[in-house]
C-alpha cells in the first residue's frame, strides 16, 4: 500500500491531501515565478544583488 493509499483512507489524510498540497505547489510556483522575473528583467539571481546599498 503506498502513502498517498493511506492517506486516502484516513479522513484527516484527505484534508491535508485536499489543502496542503496544493497550496506547497502555488507557493513553489510562485517563487519560480519571481526568480524568472529576477532573471529576466535584471538579469540577477537574488533580490540582494538588485536593491542598491547605500554605504556612507
Amino acid at each position: 500500500m503506498t502513502p498517498l493509499q493511506m492517506f486516502g483512507i484516513n479522513p484527516l489524510g484527505s484534508v491535508v491531501l485536499a489543502l496542503v498540497v496544493p497550496f506547497v505547489i502555488v507557493l513553489f510556483g510562485t517563487y519560480l515565478g519571481v526568480l524568472g522575473a529576477l532573471q529576466t528583467f535584471f538579469g540577477e539571481s537574488s533580490w540582494q544583488e538588485v536593491s542598491p546599498v547605500d554605504e556612507e
